[in-house]
């Protein structure tokens, strides 16, 4: 019995082993073709006009920024803002005890006692002139000595209100334009002198996106093109326009610098985060142009599905630029190949939700 079964398992067929799916590859049947809709081109060349993308940072226009430095010598004794705080015109930021004040104020007082003084010497002379007492040579002297004593107190007035003093009898630095606190400079106790940075101010309703031009595209844009400006915390483009080009060329970069205003400020996008410009100006180049919906970002990169045979795809890694009308210039693909244009969402989640085997 034991021989005549080993002779019946020698002579039995042997099973095909399974065929092994290499890492990025989908097997679908006709039925799961049709039904994820899938549809495929031939990938041919066109040749196109290449934008060009520079990468930029986001800034509050200069003219709508402010820093705001110390007006006197002193200690900081206290900070009043923290950076993202909204403030008004005028609102005070910090407050630095300053000998400069004491000084102000005294003169301030002198000038006072002086301007009293001298307009008691010109009133008391104008009487002695009515009784002619005194010659009018005498009353035009009193007047420009009345005139000299109100332009000091004046001046000396100027210099304490500019000093704005606290009721400790500090200097009150105050904001010089409504907007948001960028930067705080300094820390209480942190001594200063006239010009020390203290505080950043700006605008974070408006702002332009800073970047620099290779000089050899450079001679194809102008002051009002309108441009695209993408940011990576963001999936939407944000559409813009140059307003600023630099007069020369960077001698380290050999790129002109550009500033582009953005047309809107999403919520979230603030002064410091890094952009891209897509400006139209990278010249004519050979691509293969695709539906938006046939690249597919992946973990590593964008993709697109190639067809090897009919129900077996695989994901092939490739560059891809937009364009409009929700077109897009891809990169890294052989003329010939056929390319999925419809269903590559649904390869997508085919690949993610059960990985082939390596």
């Amino acid at each position: 019995m034991t021989a005549a079964l080993l002779s019946a398992c020698r002579g039995a067929p042997e099973r095909p082993a399974e065929e092994k799916v290499p890492s990025g590859t989908i097997l679908l049947t006709p039925a799961q073709v049709q039904s994820a809709g899938i549809q495929v081109d031939t990938v041919r060349f066109e040749m196109i006009s290449l934008p060009l993308t520079v990468p930029a940072t986001l800034e509050t226009p200069e003219p709508l920024s402010a820093r705001v430095g110390s007006i006197v010598e002193g200690r900081v004794d206290d900070v009043l803002v923290l950076p993202g705080d909204k403030v008004a015109r005028g609102a005070p930021l910090m407050h630095i005890h300053s000998h400069e004040l004491a000084t102000a104020v005294r003169d301030f007082a002198s000038a006072e006692a002086q301007l009293s003084v001298a307009q008691a010497a010109y009133d008391r002379s104008q009487r002695l002139l009515a009784d002619e007492a005194v010659p009018r040579e005498e009353v035009e002297r009193r007047l420009g000595a009345l005139d000299q004593a109100r332009a000091e107190y004046a001046r000396s007035r100027e210099v304490v209100d500019h000093m704005s003093p606290s009721p400790q009898g500090d200097v009150t630095v105050r904001a010089t334009r409504a907007g948001t606190v960028f930067a705080v400079h300094v820390r209480a106790g942190t001594v200063v002198t006239p010009g020390t940075p203290l505080v950043d101010l700006g605008d974070e309703s408006q702002l332009w996106a800073t970047g620099f031009v290779p000089e050899h595209a450079a001679v194809l844009v102008r002051p009002g093109t309108l441009v695209a400006i993408t940011v990576d915390a963001i999936p939407d483009t944000i559409p813009g326009r140059l307003v600023r080009m630099g007069g020369v060329v960077d001698s380290l970069r050999r790129a002109v610098e550009v500033r582009v205003s953005l047309d809107r400020v999403p919520p979230g996008v603030r002064p410091g985060m890094f952009a891209s410009v897509v400006l139209p100006a990278g010249g004519r180049a050979p691509r293969v142009i695709l539906p938006d919906a046939a690249v597919q970002r992946m973990a590593d990169g964008d993709v697109v599905f190639l067809q090897e045979t009919p129900g077996r795809f695989r994901a092939h890694p490739v560059r891809a630029m937009p364009l409009d009308g929700g077109r897009l210039a891809v990169e890294g693909l052989t003329p010939g190949v056929l390319v999925v244009t419809r269903g590559a969402y649904y390869l997508r989640a085919a690949l993610q939700g059960a990985p082939g085997e390596g």
